[in-house]
C-alpha cells in the first residue's frame, strides 16, 4: 500500500518533502522540520452545539414574538428576523458538524486544517505517514 504524503482541503495543502512538512494556504507557504513536530491531533470541530442552541433560541423568540406580542410592525420584524437567524444556525449546524479538524503542533507554529468526514481515512493515513517519518 502506498503512503499518502500530500493532502488538500479547500485552499490549504499539506505535503511531506523529505525532512520537511510544507503547509500552503492562500497567503503563504510555511515549512517545518519534521523533528520539530510535537503532536498531531485529529478531532471534531468545537462549539457545534452552540449553533444548535442559537437556532432553538431563534425559533423560540420567533414563536413568542409572533403569537404573544402585539401585532405591529416591530414584533413582526423581530419574529421574521429571529426565524431566519434560527434557520441559518440550524442549517449551519448540520453542514459544519460533519467536519473534522487536524491540528499539527510544532515549537513555532500550529497548523490547523479542517476537512469533511468522508476524507477521514485519507487524513488518518497521512497522519500515520507523518508519525512514521517523525519517529525515524
Amino acid at each position: 500500500m502506498s503512503k499518502i504524503s500530500f493532502v488538500r482541503s479547500g485552499n490549504k495543502e499539506l505535503a511531506i518533502y523529505g525532512d520537511y512538512l510544507r503547509f500552503k494556504d492562500n497567503e503563504s507557504i510555511k515549512s517545518v522540520i519534521l523533528s520539530k513536530i510535537n503532536s498531531i491531533l485529529v478531532d471534531g470541530v468545537n462549539n457545534q452545539y452552540s449553533k444548535l442552541l442559537w437556532s432553538c433560541l431563534g425559533f423560540l423568540t420567533s414563536i413568542i414574538s409572533w403569537y404573544f406580542l402585539e401585532e405591529n410592525l416591530m414584533s413582526n420584524l423581530i419574529s421574521i428576523f429571529s426565524f431566519i437567524g434560527g434557520l441559518i444556525f440550524f442549517v449551519s449546524y448540520f453542514i459544519l458538524s460533519s467536519y473534522l479538524k487536524m491540528t499539527i503542533k510544532t515549537t513555532s507554529i500550529d497548523i490547523v486544517l479542517e476537512f469533511p468526514s468522508h476524507k477521514k481515512n485519507m487524513f488518518l493515513e497521512f497522519k500515520r505517514t507523518l508519525l512514521d517519518k517523525t519517529s525515524k
